[in-house]
């Protein structure tokens, strides 16, 4: 990336640039010697806000130790960038609007702003970063910066809390024929996912997905806020149109989840009725084309709705619904998905007594 001089800021595989990242990582390597280097340590270095040092390209010179603890990462990463070690949150253009700012005088060569890392405890650690520069001379770039960390884990998740809470309220004044169903699929989805960490047919699903998925599975149909009453509540089999209004379900609660704070709820909103063979809904989706939480949630909201009596419809027995969804396996379902389910059955089973809906 260019600012309009000679320095560069990101990293480079160019061989022509050899003599530039050699005499970059020796300035980096000064620094250890430097007063900056000295009052940042004497500021930072075991204060309980995670802290880096990093050289005027924004390469990390050293992390404090409550930085090491958060990330499990050791005290100098030889080579590593800010941008690079908060990757893939930064992109193209987040990355351009940080470098323009340390570079700016007029922002005083400071950044404020947010960033999103995994953290050692495997799930997502969100933080509002100050960048500043150490000691510069009014009127020269600053060859040293200090980036200071303030986690705002909790309030993200909380506001997750809040609007999940609010939304999902909404849904279950409005449906009356769900009962306990959505907390269900809620822990259906969950046991599911967490059965997939660490598998190689499932590199996505980690910790923190297990976590969200846990959370937002309940909103599957809060698109259903939007569907008028005679049709969502009809006892008998819907006409044809009274079923494409239904479908509508899908995109109305994509619309709904468009500014929920993690692209998860509204992924599964609008995907949990796709079906593997591409014969689903709205629009037809394949295979893996279909988000793995939209799978993952169809085989949840399936296996509940064929356990539960409805008014069109008797209850099934935990077998019989083994037995169907079985054979659905490749054509509804994800196949692979479908052999974690059966592996993990007596769980789904557990889950549908403990929060049996009443009689």
């Amino acid at each position: 990336m260019s600012t309009g001089g000679s320095e560069r800021l990101e990293p480079t595989d160019d061989p022509a640039d050899a003599e530039i990242v050699e005499e970059k990582d020796g300035e980096a390597a000064s620094l250890l010697d430097s007063p900056e280097f000295t009052a940042w340590k004497s500021s930072y270095l075991h204060e309980r806000l995670p802290s880096l040092f990093l050289d005027g390209t924004l390469k990390i010179i050293e992390a404090n130790d409550t930085f090491c603890k958060t990330y499990a990462c050791e005290p100098r990463m030889s080579g590593v960038y800010f941008t690079q070690f908060y990757a893939p949150y930064f992109n193209e253009k987040r990355s351009a609007d940080l470098f323009r700012s340390v570079r700016s005088a007029g922002k005083g060569f400071m950044w404020l702003g947010r960033v999103e890392k995994i953290a050692m405890d495997k799930l997502l650690n969100v933080s509002k970063v100050w960048i500043i520069p150490m000691r510069q001379s009014p009127g020269d770039l600053p060859h040293a910066y200090s980036a200071v960390c303030l986690d705002l884990t909790d309030e993200h998740r909380q506001l997750l809390q809040s609007t999940f809470t609010s939304l999902l309220y909404a849904a279950r004044q409005k449906d009356n024929d769900t009962g306990n169903h959505v907390e269900r699929v809620n822990r259906y989805s969950r046991a599911l996912a967490q059965d997939l960490v660490g598998r190689p047919e499932a590199p996505m699903v980690d910790t923190e997905f297990v976590e969200t998925i846990g959370l937002v599975a309940a909103l599957h149909d809060v698109g259903k806020i939007g569907t008028p009453d005679d049709i969502l509540n009809k006892a008998g089999k819907l006409e044809a149109w009274e079923w494409t209004v239904m479908k509508q379900h899908t995109t109305n609660g994509a619309y709904i989840l468009s500014t929920y704070p993690h692209p998860m709820a509204q992924e599964i909103a609008l995907r949990h009725h796709e079906r593997w063979d591409g014969s689903g809904y709205p629009y037809g989706l394949s295979e893996e084309l279909i988000p793995i939480s939209a799978r993952i949630v169809a085989i949840a909201d399936v296996y509940d709705a064929l356990r539960m009596r409805r008014a069109y419809k008797e209850a099934l027995t935990h077998e019989q619904v083994l037995g169907q969804m079985s054979g659905e396996s490749g054509t509804h379902f994800d196949p692979f998905l479908v052999t974690r389910f059966m592996a993990i059955a007596e769980a789904f089973r557990a889950i549908f007594s403990e929060l049996a809906d009443p009689a």
